[in-house]
């Protein structure tokens, strides 16, 4: 099997330092750092991401930022949540910790008072192509996603290399038009398993974050079988405002307390 990753590079304007030399008296009096920590407003596009097997998957027109919208869930969540449409109010840190362990971890700037941070991802087309190009067919039109988050960290244990992922999120709006494939589904909203309990006894001005940020906890383990994933956490409630079949409604879905805690999964290639 080939592979063909088609490499994004982030804006230069994220950040930008000047570096001066140290003399080594002042070298020799920084001890004991406490890791680096980047505050961002970023908003990445690619413009194509193509999968090479035999043919090929290609995903266009791919925007990570802001969701640029005035309400979640329907309740304005603050300052944090108005970006427009770059990801503001990131406050990114880097450590190693005292065992060697090394992590990441991403959360609200409390420059911005804290709360939570809106964020937006959306494609063009997703389609399939043959490997002389000669056949094209285009699966998805677009996909728009819009959320609030509010935490992401991952820890890579050094002992064992195996990767711990953890984040706070909510889905308010994901809309995929499949149109070519005869559906599409509209107004999907997913958060923490407590949402359609507190909406219907408070009502939407009264959620808390603890009703739309659902917990994800994801190990990684890396071997020569291929790489395991195990889902900690993920208990969910989760709703399709409306489904469509030849453009036309054919009704909503009602998920609540969806619980996908304990998956296991191991992905490999195959010959």
């Amino acid at each position: 099997m080939r592979s063909l990753i088609s490499a994004c590079l982030l804006s230069p304007s994220l950040a930008v330092a000047v570096l001066s030399p140290l003399d080594d008296t002042r070298l020799a009096g920084i001890t004991a750092q406490g890791g680096i920590t980047i505050i961002a407003s970023p908003r990445l596009t690619i413009g194509q991401i193509e999968y090479q097997d035999e043919g090929f998957l290609q995903i266009n027109q791919i925007a990570l930022g802001g969701a640029d919208r005035a309400s979640y869930f329907g309740k304005d969540w603050g300052f944090g949540s108005r970006s427009g449409s770059r990801l503001d109010g990131v406050m990114m840190t880097i450590d190693v910790l005292g065992d060697g362990d090394l992590v990441l971890s991403a959360f609200v700037d409390p420059g911005f008072g804290g709360g939570v941070i809106d964020f937006g991802l959306s494609t063009g087309q997703i389609a399939l192509a043959s490997a002389d190009n000669a056949h094209h067919a285009v699966l998805i039109n677009s996909v728009d996603l819009a959320g609030l988050a509010t935490q992401y960290r991952m820890k890579i244990d050094a002992q064992t290399t195996d990767i711990q992922i953890q984040t706070a999120m909510g889905i308010a709006d994901l809309d995929i038009d499949a149109a070519p494939l005869g559906f599409s589904v509209r107004d999907v909203i997913l958060a923490n398993h407590t949402y359609f309990e507190s909406l219907q006894d408070w009502g939407s001005s009264a959620l808390s974050l603890s009703d739309v940020q659902l917990p994800i906890s994801v190990v990684l383990h890396a071997s020569e079988s291929g790489l395991d994933v195990r889902l900690i956490d993920f208990f969910a409630d989760m709703e399709v405002g409306s489904i469509e079949l030849a453009q036309e409604s054919i009704g909503s879905v009602t998920v609540d307390d969806l619980n996908l805690g304990g998956l296991n999964m191991r992905i490999r290639g195959h010959l």
